[in-house]
């Protein structure tokens, strides 16, 4: 009934009971708790009217300021239950009030850690409902918005848990920050998720080790798939192997997405993953990219971006894997300088024939490259350091460099 519900709030917030709270404020989009007989009392009584909903708390001894939180958050649940495009967006905007209204009883109360499990739920159900919101805005043919909106309420939900003196009070930080790259990243705002990076590095910002270790991981694959963004490759490595090492070993999805961009990092820096490592996680798309990198064959790396393309495009990692061709020819022209080296005069075995690497080149499937091509490739890995040395154009020849001529990916990609 509306009564043991109200009874619900009423109590768990007379008591300071977290848990309780939680499955108050519960609208149901990021929990499996089942929908229950006082969720269609409240729909008949309310529907999407929050002041009214507010009201029926207010009347059961809900205190001011909750009644209208506990209000909105009857509402949300009652209209993301009824499976409607229409009540989804409204669902949507009545757990954005909720929350704003939350926030406004939480800096109410002195002392309100106690609420940190419903801010879990609340801040989880926000981004989940603005999600639904807008495929069914999509669906209908309007603007989807209200993730953006979303993305407001939770700076408001940040403001609220961070601008307090007390440290148990700030338990929910790292929670809602995940949450809010979750939200830039969906809507491709990434400039904003600097601004997250460097709250949490603020002195007034909990240690990150008091955080739950799958908060931290979140957060550390999020830092990592930015700075893969940002070409900054050694930091990507940094973040996302901190990712994958505290990831839950039973949960075979998260580390799977974790390998998504972690082995186009290491295999721009240089590592190549093993092929049981690769079959194990399911990550079949990459076992010819590797394979290439291995061989130094142009071809095979061709076709592995051509085969995985849709994939590796929707993961956001197709242009570093782009940049692979590079080190592919490096490992070729290495090989070629191997063979050179044991069959020439020691004097010249750093002055390799442009025409040794077209043999190379036709041996990888490349047998339409010109000595012109091959000097334009050679010369472009010359000017991105891959090799150190110089082009003798008049005698079509490479001259190496005796002191290191393949410099190490990781110092080639160096941040």
């Amino acid at each position: 009934s509306m009564d043991a519900r109200a009874a619900r709030c009423r109590d768990a917030i007379a008591r300071r009971d977290g848990r309780a709270l939680a499955s108050c404020v519960d609208a149901g989009a990021s929990t499996t708790r089942e929908r229950d007989e006082d969720d269609a009392t409240w729909t008949r009584a309310c529907g999407s009217d929050c002041d009214r909903a507010a009201t029926l708390m207010r009347e059961r001894g809900v205190r001011a300021p909750w009644d209208d939180a506990m209000g909105a958050f009857a509402c949300a649940r009652t209209l993301a239950g009824s499976g409607r495009d229409e009540d989804a967006v409204r669902a949507y905007e009545a757990h954005a009030r909720g929350v704003k209204d939350f926030v406004k009883a939480y800096r109410a109360d002195e002392d309100s850690a106690w609420t940190s499990e419903a801010w879990y739920v609340a801040v989880d159900d926000a981004r989940a409902l603005a999600q639904r919101a807008d495929e069914a805005l999509k669906r209908g043919g309007e603007k989807p918005s209200k993730l953006a909106d979303a993305g407001s309420t939770l700076m408001l939900v940040y403001r609220a848990v961070s601008q307090t003196s007390t440290a148990e009070k700030k338990a929910p930080q790292l929670h809602v920050v995940n949450n809010l790259f979750k939200v830039y990243f969906k809507l491709n705002a990434l400039h904003l998720c600097k601004n997250l990076i460097n709250a949490v590095n603020l002195p007034t910002f909990l240690p990150f080790d008091s955080f739950p270790k799958s908060e931290k991981v979140t957060y550390n694959f999020y830092v990592g798939r930015l700075a893969v963004f940002e070409d900054a490759y050694e930091r990507a490595a940094e973040h996302l192997e901190y990712a994958f090492a505290h990831c839950h070993a039973q949960s075979a999805r998260n580390v799977r997405l974790i390998l998504q961009y972690l082995i186009p990092v290491k295999l721009i820096l240089g590592t190549l993953p093993s092929r049981k490592l690769l079959e194990k996680y399911e990550l079949r798309e990459f076992v010819d990219v590797v394979e290439a990198m291995r061989r130094g064959d142009a071809r095979t790396l061709d076709a592995a971006l051509s085969d995985g393309e849709s994939t590796f495009i929707k993961q956001g990692t197709y242009l570093i894997l782009e940049k692979l061709r590079m080190s592919v020819y490096r490992t070729l022209f290495k090989k070629v300088h191997a063979i050179h080296g044991e069959t020439a005069d020691a004097a010249k075995a750093n002055q390799v024939s442009l025409a040794k690497f077209q043999t190379a080149l036709a041996w990888c499937g490349a047998d339409d490259v010109d000595l012109d091509e091959v000097e334009c490739i050679v010369a472009n890995l010359i000017f991105r350091k891959f090799i150190k040395g110089y082009i003798s154009h008049k005698n079509r020849v490479l001259v190496l460099s005796k002191a290191d001529p393949f410099p190490s990916l990781q110092s080639v990609f160096a941040d």
